[in-house]
């Protein structure tokens, strides 16, 4: 998320002082089955316009790793045999 907005800002000629991002998650298990939910906060520049904020925000939320985690997320495991 941060490296996305940072490259956006870089795109766009938007300065950036400060950026900051914290993700906290939060797992609910219920019925053999678990929920992930993530909780973001962004920080950025005062001094920024409400559209450089805006553009940098929307970057953020439509990130690659956004798009990978949407929807169901399985897993598969297996070990390699030994030759």
């Amino acid at each position: 998320m941060a490296l996305t907005m940072a490259a956006v800002a870089a795109n766009k000629g938007i300065t950036l002082g400060r950026l900051a991002v914290s993700v906290e998650s939060r797992t609910e298990l219920a019925d053999r089955s678990a929920a992930t939910h993530f909780f973001s906060r962004v920080e950025l520049d005062e001094g920024l316009t409400a559209r450089e904020r805006r553009i940098l925000f929307n970057s953020a939320r439509l990130c690659e790793v956004h798009k990978m985690l949407r929807g169901k997320i399985t897993f598969e495991e297996n070990l390699a045999e030994g030759e």
